[in-house]
């Protein structure tokens, strides 16, 4: 088995909520404000992507081998003064809800 590993910032926005975490489409847990998460995934390649209401980050293709582990980091681009944007923003790809691979 192969890791992938997640790590969420501290942010004001969302706060309180979890984001799901979806690999290959399928529900495999949550990450909550300034949380870790480990999925073990079987070797070969998947689609990571997150979601928190109708809000998505863009989905990550991966590749990952047997002992391998990966990093992701996770978090709102919605940070400072654009917090006032976040009504405008919830029906955009990888504002409200973000997921990068580190």
């Amino acid at each position: 088995m192969g890791k992938i590993e997640i790590s969420r910032e501290s942010q004001f926005m969302n706060k309180m909520r979890s984001y799901d975490i979806y690999v290959d489409g399928e529900k495999t847990g949550k990450i909550k404000n300034g949380g870790k998460e480990e999925i073990s995934v079987t070797p070969g390649e998947h689609v990571i992507q997150l979601q928190i209401d109708w809000c998505k980050s863009k989905k990550i293709p991966f590749r990952v081998s047997e002992g391998e582990s990966l990093s992701f980091q996770c978090g709102s681009r919605l940070k400072g003064w654009r917090v006032l944007k976040a009504s405008s923003s919830m029906d955009k790809e990888d504002v409200f809800v973000y997921l990068d691979q580190v």
